[in-house]
Parts: C-alpha cells; sequence; structure tokens
C-alpha cells in the first residue's frame, strides 16, 4: 500500500505541466508585475502632468481673456499680444510633476510644439466667437483664446526601458463675454458753442476804385463777433442755437448778441437783402448791394450776412492751407462757403476776384467745410471719443452696437433726416434740406454688430435743434428689449451737454418727469445706464447733477444713473477735451461689469 503511493508520488513530481506552471508564476511575479506596476505608476505620473498642466493652461487662457476684456487699446494686434503676454506670465508662474514652467516659450504654430525634458511650449489662437474660424492677430473678431499647451514630462523608471520623457499636451478656451449697448448722443444746437467762427458783413463798396467787396467786422453787445461761438453769445446755461455750419440759424444770433442776420431785417422791411438779393443757391451772386442801390446796408444796425468757421482753429483768424487749398483771409473763408471760388465764371460774376487774392479751382467749398467740420466743437470731440470707446468695445468684447442721435426728436433709421433751412428759419433763405439725425438698431443676429455701421452714422451727425433724452432712452430701452441677445449685458450711453428741454413725451409731456420715466422703464428691463453730462458752462452743472446723477434713485426727483441702476454711473466732464479718457473708462467698466456676471 505504502509503495503504491509512494510511486504515485514520484510520477507527479516528474509531470512537465507541474514545472511549467511554477515556472509561470515564478514570472508573473519577478518579472511581469513589477513591469505592469510600473507602467501604472508611469501613467499615474504621466495623468497628473496632464492635470497640471491643463490647469495652468485653463489660468493663462482666463488671463489672457481678461486682460483683453480689460484693455484701453483701439488696436487688435496690440489688444491679442498683450493677451498673450499676461497669459504665459500667469503660465509660467505654475509647475508639473514639481518642474517649473519659467521657460515656457510661445510657438508659431502647433507643428513646433514637440518638447524634450523640461521644455513647455504654448501655442495661441484667436477665434471668431461666432464661426469659431481662427481670425488674425490684426483682427478684432478674434475673442475667444484658445491656448494648446504642450510639455515633456521625465518618466521615472523609463529610461531602463530606453523612453526618457513623454510629451503632455492640453488645450483650453476662454471667451470674452457678450455685451449690447446702446449710445444716445446729443446733437442739439449747442454742441457747437465752443467753434471758433468770424462773423462778416459783406457788401459792395463802389468808393474804393472801380468797386470793391469790404468784409466789415460785426460788432455785437458783447464786442467784435470773432472766436468761440459761446465767447461771442454768451448764452444762458443752455447755450445757443446758432450753430457754425449749417443749419446755422442765423436769427438766433440777436437773442444773445443783439446783431440782426441781414435777410431777417429784409424781410421785416420788405427790401432786398444784402446776402446776394436772397438768390440760391448763390454761387456767382454779388453782394446785395450791388448795383448801388439794390438794396439797403442796413448801416444803423448791428448787421451780418455771413458767419464763417475760423478754420485754423484760433478766435482770430489768421490763414490756413487745407488739402492744398489756400485760405490766406477770411474773405477767402466767405467767398470759398458760398461756392465763389469753383471757377474763374463764378469768381468774376460774384466779384469775389476784387477782394480775394487766391486763383479759384474746383473743390474750394468742399474744402472749406471738410475743414470747417474738423472745428466743430465740442461735437469733434464728443464724436472722437465716442468712436473710441466703441474701437474699444469692439477689440475687447463681444459686443453689439446700437445708436441714437437725439436733438428735440430722435432718429428713426441710419439714414433718418430732419429738414432745416441751410442758411436760416426765422427769415427763410437758402434752401430746406435734409440733415442727418441717424439711429441704429441693434442687432440679435450672431455676428452683425453693427459697428461700421454706427460708426459712420455718428460721423455724419450735425449740431441743430433741442434736447429729448427721455426719447432717446425710451427708443434705445425698446431697442434693447426687443433685440438684445440671450445672456448679454445691456447698457446705454447717454452723452449730452445740456438737460432735458424738448417737450412733448412720449412717456410725459414734462422734459425731466419723459427722461425720469425712461429710466424707470431700463431700470425694469435690467438696462444700465451711464449718463455723459459736459458742461460747457458752470451754470449748467447742478441741473445736470439732478437729471443725470448716480446717487438718488427716487423716480421722481432722482438722477437717471441712479433710477435705472444695474451698475450705470454718472460722469461730469467740464473740458470736451477730458471726453476721450471719460469714454474709455466707461468702456472699461462696461467689459468689467459683464466679465463680473
Amino acid at each position: 500500500m505504502h509503495d503504491r503511493e509512494f510511486e504515485k508520488l514520484k510520477a507527479f513530481r516528474r509531470d512537465p505541466r507541474g514545472q511549467g506552471l511554477l515556472s509561470l508564476m515564478m514570472l508573473f511575479a519577478l518579472i511581469i508585475f513589477p513591469m505592469f506596476a510600473v507602467l501604472g505608476f508611469e501613467f499615474g505620473r504621466l495623468y497628473l502632468a496632464k492635470q497640471e498642466l491643463q490647469s495652468a493652461s485653463d489660468a493663462a487662457a482666463l488671463t489672457g481673456t481678461a486682460t483683453l476684456a480689460s484693455s484701453d487699446n483701439t488696436n487688435p494686434t496690440q489688444a491679442h499680444l498683450d493677451a498673450i503676454e499676461s497669459a504665459l506670465k500667469i503660465f509660467k508662474a505654475n509647475t508639473a510633476l514639481g518642474v517649473p514652467f519659467t521657460s515656457a516659450t510661445v510657438v508659431a504654430s502647433k507643428a513646433a510644439l514637440t518638447c524634450n525634458v523640461g521644455e513647455s511650449k504654448l501655442f495661441f489662437e484667436f477665434l471668431n466667437p461666432v464661426t469659431y474660424a481662427v481670425e488674425p492677430l490684426s483682427s478684432p473678431n478674434g475673442k475667444v483664446v484658445k491656448i494648446t499647451a504642450s510639455t515633456g514630462s521625465e518618466l521615472a523608471f523609463g529610461k531602463f526601458l530606453g523612453i526618457k520623457s513623454w510629451g503632455v499636451n492640453a488645450v483650453s478656451t476662454s471667451a470674452v463675454p457678450k455685451l449690447d449697448m446702446v449710445v444716445c448722443f446729443d446733437v442739439s444746437g449747442s454742441m457747437d458753442d465752443q467753434t471758433p467762427v468770424t462773423f462778416v458783413k459783406r457788401v459792395w463798396d463802389e468808393t474804393l476804385g472801380t468797386g470793391k467787396i469790404v468784409y466789415k467786422d460785426v460788432v455785437g453787445v458783447n464786442g467784435v463777433m470773432k472766436g468761440k461761438i459761446y465767447d461771442i453769445m454768451k448764452p444762458g446755461a443752455m447755450g445757443t442755437s446758432l450753430n457754425a455750419v449749417q443749419p446755422q440759424l442765423l436769427t438766433d444770433a440777436y437773442y444773445n448778441s443783439k446783431a440782426y442776420f441781414s435777410e431777417y431785417l429784409a424781410s421785416y422791411y420788405g427790401t432786398k437783402g444784402l446776402r446776394s438779393n436772397s438768390v440760391y443757391p448763390e454761387a456767382g451772386a454779388p453782394p446785395g448791394n450791388c448795383p448801388p442801390g439794390t438794396a439797403f446796408t442796413f448801416d444803423g444796425f448791428r448787421c451780418f450776412t455771413d458767419e464763417v468757421v475760423n478754420i485754423d482753429g484760433k478766435d482770430f483768424f489768421g490763414g490756413f492751407v487745407y488739402d492744398g487749398y489756400s485760405f490766406p483771409d477770411v474773405a477767402t473763408l466767405v467767398e470759398a462757403s458760398r461756392g465763389n471760388l469753383e471757377n474763374d465764371v463764378v469768381f468774376k460774376s460774384s466779384r469775389a476776384y476784387t477782394s480775394v487774392s487766391v486763383t479759384p479751382r474746383p473743390g474750394y467749398q468742399k474744402a472749406y467745410f471738410e475743414a470747417a467740420a474738423k472745428q466743430i466743437r465740442p461735437l469733434m470731440d464728443a464724436k472722437e471719443a465716442v468712436l473710441t470707446m466703441n474701437q474699444i468695445l469692439n477689440t475687447d468684447a463681444d459686443t453689439h452696437f446700437g445708436f441714437a442721435a437725439f436733438d428735440s426728436e430722435v432718429g428713426t433709421a441710419p439714414n433718418s433726416t430732419v429738414d432745416w433751412h441751410n442758411i436760416d428759419d426765422a427769415a427763410p433763405y437758402g434752401a430746406i434740406q435734409p440733415f442727418p439725425l441717424p439711429r441704429v438698431v441693434i442687432s440679435k443676429i450672431a455676428g452683425t454688430t453693427q459697428f461700421n455701421e454706427v460708426n459712420t452714422s455718428i460721423k455724419s451727425c450735425v449740431a441743430m435743434g433741442a434736447t429729448n433724452i427721455g426719447a432717446a432712452i425710451h427708443a434705445a430701452t425698446q431697442d434693447l428689449k426687443a433685440n438684445a441677445r440671450q445672456g448679454s449685458v445691456k447698457a446705454i450711453i447717454l452723452f449730452t451737454d445740456g438737460q432735458p428741454t424738448a417737450p412733448g413725451g412720449p412717456l410725459d409731456a414734462d422734459p425731466k418727469a419723459n427722461a425720469r420715466k425712461a429710466a424707470v422703464a431700463a431700470r425694469d428691463a435690467g438696462i444700465a445706464i451711464y449718463t455723459v453730462g459736459l458742461a460747457q458752462n458752470a451754470a449748467i452743472i447742478p441741473d445736470q447733477k439732478a437729471i443725470l446723477n448716480d446717487d438718488n434713485p427716487d423716480p421722481t426727483t432722482g438722477g437717471i444713473a441712479a433710477i435705472a441702476g444695474n451698475g450705470g454711473t454718472f460722469n461730469l466732464v467740464t473740458d470736451a477735451t477730458q471726453l476721450r479718457t471719460t469714454f474709455a473708462k466707461i468702456a472699461r467698466r462696461l467689459v468689467k461689469l459683464v466679465s463680473n456676471r
């Protein structure tokens, strides 16, 4: 019995299957299991490295976006480069597996992202928020920051396997916020009160040789009528409706300077006027008293025939050359504005040749009006400031723009106009013609920013009319309620150099109540109103503060910014040169407000 058991045991020990199993178990125990453990350890390290790289990349993308959103830069290329710089700085402050990213570099293509041990690289792209297509650095449409990051991670045991490092990658994106904004822009008559002008009485003097046009100075109750309109007129707190360029409303000069527009006197006394016998257009027409006796010269009155802009920007015109056209004196300004320097025919028939020294040629009138437009103050300062703000917001945020020019009423379309007599309305002289009062309704269509349309509208504005702030805010509020994008921050920027004066609603017949009720409607729609009050004189400051302030939210006595709430502010400006800084500050605040949401 024992022998048989012993034989069985010997047979079992000699079975090769048992020996193979034993060898396999030893192989797993000594080689395979340790190898899996090493690989698991390496994969764990790589996963940790990727997580840390992703965190660093995410932080960099957010920082780049924040920099882009808070930039006071109108140059998209520089704004994007600033975003890259700030993002790289934050990325360098991070580590992966204890290895710092301090030597990280920015590469120009994804193909250059391959890294050796200890290296880290970033590739930046700026994407269109609508199409997600890559935009060049020079494009303001690049509002989504995309970063592809790479680092070379050293393997702890890989060198024993012939693999010293392994590349780790991460991709991060961060988008600038959405903002829907409407600018309400005051184009009332006082918006050119700081323009330097000269008032002239253009008459024919037969006693000078064979006859000559003379351009006499005009003296009003405040002195010689040369200099800034405000200083010549010395109007009340609300300024004057008289304008430097068409529509000029020249009769308005009487209310402050007690000087008469010649055609008003001619109409009143039933005689022909000094302004070329009321012929319009005037190109080729001599003074109304040529030949002598044709019209009265009104020598016993403070009387003028023309008001021209001092295109050199000085209170007393000293001569100027614009775009190759010479304007050596006031006489040249007057005749150019009338169209009498366009060719030799009108030059002679108008008798301009008797006093003007320049040679006539086509384009003189256009050159005068272009040069004059550049001197319209504070309107030009306000235009440039708003255009700069728009450029900043177009660069910094995903902004959709709207615009509403207003005087006593509000525009209805980009090409909407208001009819005025181009020279005067009280003593009808000159043609009734349309003057721009544009409005651009904000768009809810993705990617339709209306940026160019709004800027074109701003540039077209001229000074005219009264001030209906309530109608402008009401129109802007309705636009935003109907067309703002879902999830966007909504804001109105109100610029005025006065206070509500135009009656008639649409919310209340009283101008100030009308404005405050419009602010209440904006508040209820979640719309902030940023008010900018330009005080051209100290007398208007108390009234502007009362209606525009941001510290009294009472709907019947408070300020528009405070009543509307939602983060809006009041900005008082006492010098037009401060407008750019003020609007740039609003742009930064708007984007910050958006980012906080």
